[in-house]
């Protein structure tokens, strides 16, 4: 009694289910789409910002510039490696000498240690904000399959209860109505393709954002203290 109370509940509901499905499915395209849009962007920014930063903040620190490089981490804003090397040379700005140069000694491992767990908190950070959205993208990837082939189900039932209901009905009859309920399933697969091709895409980007970073840290200490020492001999 209640699987049959289920069925009538969903054959009365059918046509309303079916239109909700796609409607959906249809917020899902445009949000993802969105979504797909604005992380390119962004992405895009990085990549424009932080194109020749790493190279000219190093140039400023070989020279003992330290506010000269957080300068140029200033004008590098948008990107990805000018907040993690800004956290870095700022934490290093209080070896800089009155002349250009850096003081070496005792507080230059302190300097650097400081300097090295400063760049891996912004490096955690800028990694949470280039991933902003894509939990939600992959979230779209996986249910909108389910979403369009719930509509297709309920399509499907509609079409076999209109024929068993009238008690006439041949292959063509059936065909349409099936044709029709396979749109919802194609729907899905619309909206989860693009999703899942872009939430791997920025991913992949996310991971060769993140190796950068942790590149320039590394480059960046290193540099300081062949500058702090006297050259690269030191």
């Amino acid at each position: 009694m209640l699987d049959q109370a289920i069925i009538a509940t969903l054959m009365h509901a059918g046509r309303f289910l079916v239109s909700l499905t796609m409607v959906t499915l249809a917020v899902f395209s445009v949000y993802s789409l969105a979504v797909i849009g604005e992380r390119w962007w962004t992405f895009r920014q990085c990549r424009r910002a932080s194109t020749g930063l790493l190279r000219r903040v190093l140039e400023d620190v070989d020279r003992g510039n330290l506010r000269e490089a957080l300068l140029t981490c200033d004008a590098g804003k948008g990107g990805h490696l000018a907040p993690v090397l800004a956290a870095g040379v700022g934490e290093l700005v209080s070896l800089a000498s009155e002349n250009p140069g850096l003081h070496a000694g005792p507080n230059l491992d302190r300097g650097v240690a400081s300097a090295r767990e400063a760049m891996l908190r912004v490096t955690g950070t800028e990694i949470g904000r280039l991933e902003h959205r894509l939990i939600s993208l992959a979230t779209l990837g996986n249910i909108s399959p389910f979403v369009g082939l719930f509509g297709t189900v309920i399509g499907v039932m509609r079409a076999f209860e209109a024929i068993s209901r009238t008690g006439s009905g041949g292959l063509g009859t059936v065909s349409a109505g099936i044709a029709e309920a396979l749109v919802a399933t194609a729907a899905g697969l619309f909206v989860a393709i693009p999703a899942v091709m872009g939430y791997n895409y920025f991913v992949s980007r996310v991971k060769a954002c993140a190796t950068e970073m942790d590149a320039a840290a590394s480059e960046l200490l290193s540099r300081a203290q062949r500058a702090a020492w006297g050259g690269r001999d030191a």
